[in-house]
């Protein structure tokens, strides 16, 4: 008989606090159906209609507690395995995700979703980009490249609205500008290298 291994005192090692990016709240009653999908994976019209059975079977043994009396996965789960259980019982054969209308409707929906919120978070991004940081950069930028001293009033005044009008376009001249100076700068006679 061997004795246990004793308990360290030390405190577990917890990760350095970081600002996470606020999440959507989980959606219980998705999660549900995807979890009845992929078990569902492969049946035949018996086995869901058993599956169907035991999920309303227990959907009715937790309907009175009252922890519980929120869930919306129970409730999408039962759902999920009725519309199953119909659409073998209309096609026959077995259940197949990848052939569920339904689901990849949800899928595309998903993938439409994620596709906006990408865009709206890069439109976040640039909003951030300050006009007055970005218009300090710019004239930063030209002077180094000995074009500030030659702007006339109009070009002067292009510089001074370009980030106020498109926080993009200041940023993306900035950096050709700074490419084009040290790319010249690279290739003139005596430049140290």
């Amino acid at each position: 008989m061997s004795t246990p291994a004793p308990r360290s005192h030390r405190r577990p090692r917890v990760p350095a606090h970081r600002a996470a990016a606020p999440r959507e709240p989980v959606d219980w009653a998705k999660a549900g159906r995807r979890s009845v999908r992929r078990r569902a994976r492969g049946m035949t019209h018996p086995e869901a209609a058993a599956a169907l059975e035991e999920a309303e079977l227990q959907q009715h043994l937790v309907r009175d507690h009252e922890d519980l009396a929120g869930d919306e996965r129970g409730p999408a789960e039962v759902a999920e395995w009725a519309r199953i259980v119909q659409l073998l019982a209309n096609s026959g054969g077995v259940y197949d995700p990848d052939a569920d209308a339904v689901v990849q409707d949800e899928l595309a929906a998903d993938a439409e979703h994620e596709r906006a919120q990408q865009l709206e978070d890069e439109a976040a991004r640039r909003a951030t980009l300050a006009p007055d940081v970005l218009r300090h950069a710019l004239l930063r930028t030209l002077a180094r490249t000995g074009l500030l001293d030659g702007l006339s009033e109009d070009e002067l005044a292009a510089v001074d609205r370009l980030p106020d009008i498109d926080p993009a376009a200041a940023l993306a001249v900035n950096a050709l500008l700074a490419r084009a100076h040290e790319a010249g700068a690279g290739s003139r006679p005596g430049a140290a290298s």
